[in-house]
């Protein structure tokens, strides 16, 4: 799935709470497969604080993956997913097994919230932490040098979900300024916004990505939301970050409208716009339209 090569990625990660009105924010089916197939491992990753406070707040500060030096492994299992996560250090592996521990203590007491704000509170629908905490179960236990965490949806129909999103996840992390990704909660994202109705179509050489509300602020809002991806996607993403500014070339965002590698052309409709987003190559257009589905059906969750 080329999703590095279309990701504007979330995630969620992290993700973001859907702002409801307003002026436009600041930078703000399915077969169970039993046999495993080849894990899926990533370098090591730069480290968050351990401690959920401050501007440290959801920065993955509880994913045993975001450690630095760690290695990260995955598999399929009956239902779900086995998520390894390892070091050699001794005081890493003790902060693995409380961050899984943190992780599957979370999972019990997933509430109505729908917010992904890094407390493990959120569901984890947008995170960016290969063990998927969103209407999932999640069981941790001890290995030698870490832990192994078991991943299983509380939907059958979600398995592949799962599947799919931790290893996408999971190389994401490996990307350059995966740790910064997702601090602009989307803000300049318009499905983001509560209320909306996004679809994705695609055309000959360009995936039509329309968002719309029936409230006027919230149209209007759309509107301004569009026109800034515009703009951004005229910019020379000279870096990897995605800090929700735009300036990032989208490479981490969890964004319909795909900034990544696109050119973008907003004109409003009846309630919102309609977004032209062209790859640079027409033979490009049937995994950019996946992408920008998936992601549309990953907000339409929330």
């Amino acid at each position: 799935m080329l999703v590095c090569a279309f990701a504007l990625l979330a995630s969620l990660g992290c993700d973001d709470a859907k702002p409801t009105s307003g002026t436009l924010p600041t930078a703000t089916a399915t077969a169970q497969v039993k046999t495993a197939i080849a894990s899926v491992k990533a370098p090591p990753t730069a480290a968050p604080s351990t401690t959920a406070t401050g501007s440290d707040r959801g920065k993955m500060v509880h994913c045993p993956s975001a450690l630095d030096g760690v290695a990260t492994d995955i598999q399929d299992v009956d239902g779900g997913v086995v998520v390894t996560v390892t070091a050699k250090d001794e005081a890493k592996t003790k902060e693995i097994r409380e961050r899984a521990k943190f992780l599957a203590d979370a999972s019990k007491t997933e509430g109505p919230s729908k917010e992904h704000n890094g407390s493990g509170a959120g569901g984890g629908a947008f995170g960016r932490c290969p063990v998927v905490n969103r209407n999932t179960t999640v069981v941790a236990a001890d290995v030698e040098g870490g832990s192994k965490i078991t991943v299983k949806p509380k939907e059958p129909a979600e398995v592949d979900w799962v599947r799919r999103e931790s290893r996408e996840r999971l190389k994401e992390l490996g990307e350059p300024g995966a740790r910064e990704a997702g601090q602009g909660k989307m803000a300049h994202c318009p499905s983001a916004i509560d209320d909306t109705t996004t679809t994705v179509k695609a055309t000959k050489d360009a995936v039509i990505v329309t968002v719309t509300s029936k409230d006027a602020a919230k149209a209007k809002e759309i509107a301004l939301r569009a026109k800034f991806l515009e703009e951004a996607s005229k910019k020379d993403p000279s870096s990897a970050e995605h800090k929700g500014d735009g300036s990032g070339g989208g490479g981490f965002g969890r964004c319909p409208i795909i900034v990544k590698d696109t050119s973008i052309t907003v004109k409003e409709v009846p309630g919102g716009v309609e977004a032209t987003v062209k790859p640079k190559t027409a033979a490009d257009v049937p995994a950019l339209e996946k992408e920008a589905k998936e992601r549309a059906e990953k907000l339409a969750k929330r």
